[in-house]
């Protein structure tokens, strides 16, 4: 397993001009008294690739926090076409508005709703049809205009949907979510969907499958008529691979690591959800698309085919090795809500960086760490706090990704491993399906840590590493 500089990740400079799209904060009708509030999606999808279209109708239960208000609003695909809403089973009128969020979605637009009447406590239930021709966007890193660029796209070729798009109703991004999708396509192509299968048949020359995710954070459709599939069992996990023309090594490695990787974090924090058991691991084949591995959702990883065969190309042991135990790693860390979405992405490449250690050499986890060290020295004296670092703040990738390995890196150190690791599953189990922010990390790991200031300096350090970094610490 290769875990050189070259091989940790594809287009890193690439994805960090784009990550901004990944956390968008798109305000959710949820508030933090209502952390538990779950989102309910019952839609049926069709889609005809060769025209580029989709069709889509359902419900949504929608947890409402402001039992008196007068409106709700979503955000959908812009160039979507409602023609039926109803809000408890009455037309409402809507306007559309501009997108919500501190950023906008390159392809997304507001909707506004007159509630018929005021909400009951128990929220509102949407009916909702829509349907339009899926807007073309250049692939991220295809084009030097990141902001209007989307991986998500309808075509002859393939299918791929997830948030980004704002393709179904998307009250709030990465908020807790449950769904039931009945999707139809052309009976030739095969999908992989967020959650379990729960059924399929074919009829008229369609082919339609059911998918059901009762914990997730996304609706994810990934689909082409050219995937081939390899099934592994390694270590107990089963793992299915999607591809249309990876290396038959290449993919037979893959499933290895990501089994390996996933044995090692269920011993450390615990079991989490990964729906029906099976780890899927999605080589979309989009020409460039998000760097590194990709994506990761409940059990879903989702990875460019076409850069994973570019980085092949130019060196025959390329390996995804520490970019994919990243997205597994999102499969705990995935709580991080707001600015606190630092969290997901600290703890992901910190426990990447454990993967490498436990599954390579040690050798191998201190050079990945000095690396990381390198970095986050580079960062100018004015970057931004760990407590305050924004998407699209200078430095927000080796900020959020870098200083905060290191500093989860030092809390080991003075913990020593064995309470470390049960901090970390405690943590894991405290918070999840609930979003966490910075000021809940702060509380937890505080408790844990009797080092006076040790927290504090790391979480409100400008710059790069704190002066605490180089205190003395514990033995692992």
């Amino acid at each position: 397993m290769s875990t050189s500089r070259g091989n940790r990740g594809i287009g890193m400079r690439s994805l960090r001009r784009f990550i901004f799209i990944l956390l968008l904060a798109i305000p959710a009708l949820l508030s933090a008294e209502e952390k538990q509030s779950v989102l309910a999606y019952d839609l049926r999808v069709s889609i005809e690739p060769d025209n580029g279209t989709i069709a889509v109708q359902g419900q949504v239960d929608v947890p409402v926090s402001d039992a008196t208000g007068s409106t709700v609003q979503f955000n959908l695909h812009e160039t979507m076409e409602i023609k039926k809403l109803l809000i408890n089973g009455k037309a409402a009128t809507f306007a559309y508005a501009p997108a919500e969020g501190s950023y906008s979605l390159p392809a997304s637009r507001g909707v506004v709703v007159n509630l018929p009447a005021a909400p009951s406590s128990g929220g509102v239930r949407m009916e909702i049809a829509y349907e339009g021709h899926f807007k073309v966007l250049p692939e991220f890193g295809a084009s030097q205009d990141m902001r209007h660029s989307m991986d998500d796209q309808i075509n002859s070729r393939m299918i791929e949907l997830a948030a980004y798009s704002s393709w179904y109703p998307q009250f709030a991004f990465g908020q807790p979510l449950k769904a039931e999708l009945t999707l139809s396509l052309p009976q030739n192509w095969i999908s992989i969907c967020s959650g379990k299968r729960i059924g399929d048949h074919l009829e008229a020359g369609r082919a339609t499958t059911r998918w059901s995710s009762s914990n997730d954070t996304d609706i994810v459709i990934l689909a082409s008529p050219d995937y081939r599939l390899m099934q592994l069992k390694e270590s107990g996990v089963s793992v299915e691979i999607y591809h249309t023309q990876m290396p038959e090594q290449f993919i037979r490695r893959d499933g290895e690591q990501i089994a390996s990787v996933l044995k090692l974090y269920s011993a450390e924090l615990g079991e989490t959800n990964v729906p029906n058991g099976i780890v899927r691991h999605v080589y979309s084949p989009k020409r460039k698309g998000q760097g590194r591995a990709g994506f990761a959702r409940p059990g879903l990883i989702v990875t460019s085919e076409g850069l994973t065969l570019e980085a092949l190309a130019k060196s025959p042991d390329f390996s995804l090795f520490q970019g994919v135990a990243h997205e597994i790693a999102h499969y705990w860390w995935n709580f991080g809500a707001g600015q606190g979405d630092w969290i997901n992405e600290a703890f992901a490449e910190y426990f990447s960086a454990i993967a490498v250690e436990k599954l390579n050499s040690e050798a191998a986890f201190n050079a990945v760490m000095a690396d990381y060290r390198k970095r986050v020295i580079e960062l100018p004296s004015d970057a931004p706090a760990l407590s305050s670092v924004g998407v699209m703040d200078q430095g927000s990738f080796v900020i959020r990704y870098y200083k905060g390995s290191l500093m989860l890196d030092t809390i080991r150190r003075a913990m020593g491993d064995e309470k470390f690791f049960q901090a970390c599953r405690e943590f894991f189990e405290t918070y999840r399906g609930k979003p966490a922010e910075t000021q809940e990390f702060r509380s937890f790991w505080k408790s844990k840590l009797d080092r006076e200031g040790l927290i504090d300096s790391w979480l409100d350090s400008r710059g790069g590493q704190p002066s605490a970094a180089e205190e003395p610490t514990a033995q692992r």
